[in-house]
């Protein structure tokens, strides 16, 4: 039953729903508690254990509803059965290849020619744990894994005795009867086939569409796949903040919190038993993002948003700003909005003209400039290509020097900067840090940067 409960737990993961170890425990213990035996009362247990929220436990229930269905062979009609002499002469195979022998000892052609449904469905379920049905991943695989169940089931001994019940001359109904059998048999295991698949295989198959996604150029993903890069973003971002959720403490060592030692040794006639060091919290960092939204880079613009705002509070103070031609602030869009719906009108606002670096920055000299400390970091995203415009490079020259850090994303190859008419070389000296940034593992990889050093250098 341990393995049973295995597969469950491999199967909920296949619904998007994410089982901790503590959580494995807790159910294995219920599952102890309860038994097997009531469908409810065991559906209660586990759900109490592993779903914890109502989306997770709506997961749930359509996760177990599919796992611990049990519909296999229902509508397999009963067959009268061979006569005795047929029958022993049917049992004689038995202990061939492929595990024929199953419930009960009887054999393959027996169970099918019975009607046995239930016996049929556990010799079907044996048969599949020993192939290793649970690692079905493509629905390439649903051929061979429906021969490989039949075989384990002792399909090799039934295709015998039907070749020697056709050569009988005396049992012309028995042959038919076990064609006919042998042909529900396949139905019954491809249908089952096919609902592991479902069950089992969309897990490893979105991962793998998900890796993809994540090393694919966002300007070469396809608006069917938004949504799905939505998801992709909320998870990295939630996985960012738990790692960065905590306020750390850095000591200053060497260094005596005297008012402190004094105020909490009072009780000990001044004697300093307990000595208690200086420290300093380390706040979460401001960010002032710079988003072009013109049609080359506004895909990039899409997902770096975001991410920005799926960070929620590691992020303590956040303005955005998208531009083209002009600089505009998009910051009240995202509080009024929820972040999918903000990205996307923020995109159909901001744009449709040339885009014109130069302009943008004497807008941000005008409109930030006096904003921005040694506490702001400036995360700007664009491809620096101005159009023949002029560079207004003293800008960024003053940003540089008021700013914490200066961050440049370009979605553009590194070789490809300083071509044409692209300004990122006069840019860059400027910049803290400027990268190539055009997926989104690249970003994760900036944003994680950014929140470690913020820690590291408070």
């Amino acid at each position: 039953m341990q393995a049973t409960l295995e597969d469950f737990f491999k199967a909920l993961r296949g619904s998007d729903l994410e089982i901790s170890l503590n959580a494995q425990i807790d159910a294995a213990r219920a599952v102890e508690l309860v038994g097997w035996s009531d469908r409810t009362l065991l559906k209660s247990a586990l759900g109490t254990t592993l779903a914890k929220t109502t989306t997770d436990r709506a997961l749930y229930d359509e996760a177990f509803d599919r796992f611990f269905r049990f519909s296999s062979f229902e509508n397999m009609a009963a067959q009268d059965l061979p006569d005795p002499a047929q029958d022993k002469q049917a049992a004689t195979g038995s202990g061939g290849p492929g595990g024929c022998q199953g419930s009960g000892g009887q054999a393959l052609s027996q169970l099918l020619l019975s009607g046995d449904s239930a016996a049929l469905a556990k010799r079907m379920q044996e048969a599949a744990r020993e192939v290793g049905l649970t690692d079905i991943w493509f629905f390439t695989q649903k051929g061979y894994y429906t021969q490989k169940i039949q075989q384990a089931m002792g399909l090799e001994l039934l295709d015998r005795e039907i070749s020697d019940a056709k050569r009988q001359t005396l049992a012309p109904e028995r042959a038919k009867d076990l064609e006919l059998a042998r042909k529900k048999l396949f139905v019954e295991v491809r249908n089952f086939v096919e609902r592991k698949l479902a069950l089992f295989g969309t897990a490893p198959t979105r991962q793998l569409h998900d890796d993809f996604l994540q090393s694919q150029k966002l300007s070469n993903i396809e608006k069917r796949d938004f949504a799905r890069m939505h998801v992709i973003v909320s998870k990295i971002a939630k996985r960012l903040a738990d790692r960065h959720s905590r306020r750390k403490k850095k000591r200053v060592r060497g260094q005596l919190d005297f008012r402190k030692t004094l105020r909490k040794n009072a009780a000990y006639d001044g004697v300093m038993f307990e000595t208690f060091w200086r420290s300093k919290v380390v706040g979460r960092p401001r960010v002032v993002a710079i988003c072009d939204v013109s049609g080359s880079v506004r895909q990039y613009a899409r997902f770096l948003l975001l991410f920005l705002h799926s960070l929620g509070e590691q992020v303590s103070d956040l303005r955005s700003f998208a531009f083209t031609n002009h600089l505009v602030e998009v910051s009240d869009t995202f509080e009024l909005l929820p972040v999918e719906q903000a990205v996307d009108k923020v995109m159909q606002a901001v744009g449709g003209s040339g885009t014109d670096y130069g302009q943008t920055l004497l807008d941000i000299e005008a409109q930030l400039l006096d904003d921005i400390d040694r506490r702001t970091t400036v995360l700007i995203l664009g491809d620096a290509r101005n159009n023949g415009g002029q560079a207004q490079a003293q800008v960024m020259q003053l940003l540089y020097q008021r700013a914490r850090r200066v961050i440049w994303l370009n979605p553009e190859p590194v070789s490809f900067w300083g071509l044409g008419d692209s300004e990122m070389k006069r840019y860059t000296p400027y910049c803290h840090i400027a990268r190539e940034c055009n997926s989104i593992a690249h970003l994760e990889s900036t944003l994680d940067a950014l929140l470690r050093s913020h820690s590291a250098s408070a």
